[in-house]
């Protein structure tokens, strides 16, 4: 008496009851274990920072405007009269603002854009020339008389070298070897170079930085965007903003 042959699956057939009895139950702990897994893994991840892009709501600022090293207005904070504002400006895309603002550099403008926002730090997109318009009302010499560099001496930090405009919330995550590419593309274009280090209170700290002239750095420190690097230099303060010249040979990857 011949063996019977064991159950062979043929896709346009009715599945044979033995392979049935095998497979539902395997198939119920496939999709069990996958959801369950798909549960953990999300539930490993960390919250996004508290960072936000105001596409489509257009919000005016007034201040004095700066082009360089990067364009920033600096107004009087309108929270606390006595302290200085210092916003920086990028154009839409991954692009500086800098050919936008430089006909009105040191002029009283109203700027135009959605604002970015994350912690201590703000931005403005601005999307063309028209973005920007002189202001009436303000007082030059009031807000410029406030703006000194203050040097805070020298130093050595260690962090990641981040675009500013998507760490500060056009992003998320906009930071990490996850978004090295498209920090490289933004760094090029101009967007303002930044350097994000964490304090010993766990607390994350920007410095903008600027090559050993004083000029932008964005295209020096491109090709190490999203990696850990050390930078020595001098920290200066302008606004509320600080910035980190960096020295002669004064980026090293670590």
């Amino acid at each position: 008496m011949s063996k019977p042959e064991p159950p062979f699956f043929v896709g346009y057939l009715p599945t044979p009851q033995a392979l049935a009895r095998f497979y539902q139950p395997l198939v119920l702990v496939l999709v069990v274990g996958c959801a369950m897994l798909g549960y953990w893994l999300g539930a490993q991840q960390k919250p996004g920072a508290p960072a936000v892009w105001a596409v489509g709501a257009a919000t005016t600022m007034s201040g004095v405007l700066q082009v360089d090293p990067y364009p920033v207005l600096h107004r009087v904070h309108p929270e606390d009269p006595a302290r200085i504002e210092s916003v920086l400006l990028v154009r839409q895309g991954k692009f500086a603002a800098t050919g936008l603002a430089r006909e009105l550099d040191g002029k009283a403008v109203d700027v135009t854009g959605a604002r970015i926002s994350r912690g201590g730090w703000t931005m403005l997109e601005v999307s063309s020339g028209g973005s920007f318009a002189p202001a009436d009302g303000i007082e030059i010499k009031a807000i410029t008389d406030r703006l000194g560099t203050e040097s805070l001496g020298k130093i050595v930090l260690a962090g990641e070298i981040v675009d500013s405009k998507c760490f500060l919330g056009v992003m998320k995550p906009g930071a990490g070897a996850i978004h090295k590419s498209c920090a490289e593309v933004c760094l090029l274009g101009g967007i303002p170079s930044m350097l994000v280090a964490k304090a010993s209170d766990d607390r994350k700290y920007g410095y903008i930085l600027v090559r050993p002239d004083g000029t932008s750095a964005s295209t020096l420190t491109a090709k190490l965007a999203g990696e850990a690097v050390r930078i020595t230099g001098e920290l200066e303060r302008r606004g509320d903003l600080l910035y980190l010249r960096m020295a002669e040979n004064g980026l090293e990857r670590i």
